[in-house]
């Protein structure tokens, strides 16, 4: 099978490989859509903690279920899935509290074992939601991204009636946005410096979409990072009202700081947390997606062909599409 390769020199190849060896309750999927995201960047371009190289990236995707291994349950050939791509232990302390995504043995699909770039990728049985192919598979793919909105979104806590703001209008942060609306926010604020993805912010029915020069002074109960950017997190931190919350979702360069006012965060009582991955929340995503399908369709950018990956990650690289996927021949 062709496959494509991320060498740790951050060279892209496609090679020829061998198709996946089944091991105990695994099933071999071949993958229909699969997204591109922030961290398929840092593995190409800076490295990401726990990447295995050479790797076969992509973690967010849906496709069929050509083949099942032994001791697999609930999953048969020919059903349509999308897939948790975290694969964990299921015994270190973490999976036992119910944190899956802060397994001390965490391998995703994609970063630390074959990814979805590929004509075909073994998975375990238990990371695949069956997912009503009419959705169609691009949708299905951005199940995983919605699994991680609704882990932020749960993170901050109680949302209800409450102003948020949306730092970033990415993926993660239409979905967010979107995600909050679904747990009864209060008027939502999306910001971002580019006119186009304000504008789809709008058509996705957000309440304001604006420039982050425009915020001047306004203060927020619930504050989402989710660009991953230096500016962006700065800003954030001078958002937050009164016990308001700040949730940290994009991902950022492993050592980059940011100075902190802990005077402030001390007589405001504000709360900072992180949200890391999509924890346990996929199911929760299979169950909601349907309800945005629309809004979905509007986020997908023209789709690259799997073997233009490269081209894809330009394209994403430069903001030319909301989410840039990959389709297969």
């Amino acid at each position: 099978m062709r496959a494509i390769r991320i060498t740790e020199d951050h060279a892209i190849d496609v090679i020829e490989a061998r198709v996946p060896a089944l091991k105990q309750g695994e099933i071999l999927v071949r993958p229909r859509a699969c997204g591109i995201c922030g961290t398929d960047l840092h593995i190409l371009h800076h490295g990401f903690p726990g990447t295995c190289y050479p790797v076969t990236p992509g973690h967010e995707f849906s496709g069929h279920v050509v083949a099942v291994g032994q001791g697999t349950k609930g999953v048969r050939e020919g059903d349509f899935v999308a897939v948790d791509p975290n694969v964990v232990c299921g015994e270190c302390r973490w999976c036992r509290a119910g944190r899956p995504n802060l397994c001390l043995h965490l391998s995703p699909i994609g970063v630390g074992r074959a990814g979805a770039a590929a004509e075909y990728v073994a998975v375990p049985a238990r990371n695949a939601f069956a997912v009503n192919e009419k959705i169609g598979a691009g949708v299905a793919a951005l199940i995983e991204p919605l699994a991680c909105a609704i882990h932020a979104v749960e993170t901050a806590g109680r949302l209800r009636d409450r102003r948020v703001l949306v730092l970033g209008g990415g993926t993660m942060g239409m979905l967010i946005a979107l995600a909050s609306r679904k747990m009864g926010a209060g008027e939502i604020t999306l910001a971002d410096p580019v006119a186009t993805k304000r504008a789809i912010a709008t058509r996705i029915g957000i309440d304001k979409a604006v420039d982050p020069s425009a915020l001047g002074d306004e203060l927020f109960d619930v504050v989402f990072e989710a660009a991953g950017a230096v500016p962006a997190l700065k800003q954030a931190l001078t958002c937050v009202d009164k016990t308001g919350t700040l949730v940290q979702v994009g991902v950022h360069d492993v050592d980059v700081t940011v100075p902190i006012n802990p005077f402030n965060v001390y007589e405001q009582e504000i709360t900072i947390v992180g949200s890391n991955s999509l924890a346990d929340k996929f199911a929760a995503a299979t169950e909601l997606m349907p309800d945005l399908q629309k809004e979905a369709e509007t986020l997908i950018g023209e789709p690259f062909n799997i073997w233009d990956f490269a081209a894809a990650v330009e394209s994403m690289a430069a903001g030319h599409a909301i989410k840039t996927q990959l389709v297969f021949d």
